[in-house]
């Protein structure tokens, strides 16, 4: 009876073998680690932004006194036809317009870590604002349309009709991760005031 075991070629041959298979299987195993981690770093992201836009409809709704557009900040004022970048109100339970509340698109300066666009808030009238997007988020444009500010009123054709105030906001950008890899979005919202300001 012979006792028959491998050959040092048959054992190089398999070792070989096994060697080129693991490296495979490593590559594929940090490819889906790394694509899994991309992935969780913008669901945080759209997450992040999602809350920062939930918290801006939430104030916006329970506001008054909407402003949208350029000039003085208390002033009532629609932007129906027209879009603004920036919108201000007076918050819920506010009466001094120190108080005021302002968003708006911001194009660098003021945007953490100086990426390329920001949505700023203020709640002192626009002394100072602050970033309520992460430096993961760019946005490219952020619009608003204001319909029935003005009293709760809008003027359709010769008809003067009593409408609750109504808050557009349109917004485009993208998120970035490590690596480069982005995802664009275009996002729409509406908010409708709770109470007229009558």
């Amino acid at each position: 009876m012979s006792n028959r075991g491998f050959t040092l070629i048959e054992m190089l041959v398999s070792v070989a073998i096994f060697s080129v298979v693991m490296v495979v299987a490593l590559g594929a195993l940090l490819s889906l680690s790394e694509a899994n981690r991309r992935a969780e770093l913008l669901s945080q992201a759209t997450n992040n932004f999602n809350s920062s836009i939930d918290s801006m409809a939430r104030a916006i709704r329970t506001g008054s006194q909407y402003h949208c557009g350029t000039g003085t900040l208390t002033a009532v004022q629609d932007c129906a036809s027209t879009h603004g970048t920036q919108f201000a109100f007076l918050p819920s339970g506010a009466t001094l317009s120190s108080q005021v509340v302002v968003y708006k698109y911001n194009s660098g300066a003021g945007c953490p870590n100086s990426v390329a666009g920001c949505i700023l808030r203020s709640q002192n009238g626009g002394s100072t604002f602050s970033a309520i997007t992460s430096p993961d988020i760019i946005i490219t444009s952020l619009k608003f349309y204001v319909i029935g500010a003005p009293q709760g009123v809008q003027t359709i054709g010769s008809q003067s009709l009593s409408v609750q105030p109504k808050v557009e906001i349109l917004i485009g950008g993208y998120v970035t991760v490590k690596g480069g890899v982005t995802s664009s979005f275009n996002v729409q919202t509406s908010v409708t005031q709770r109470l007229y300001d009558l």
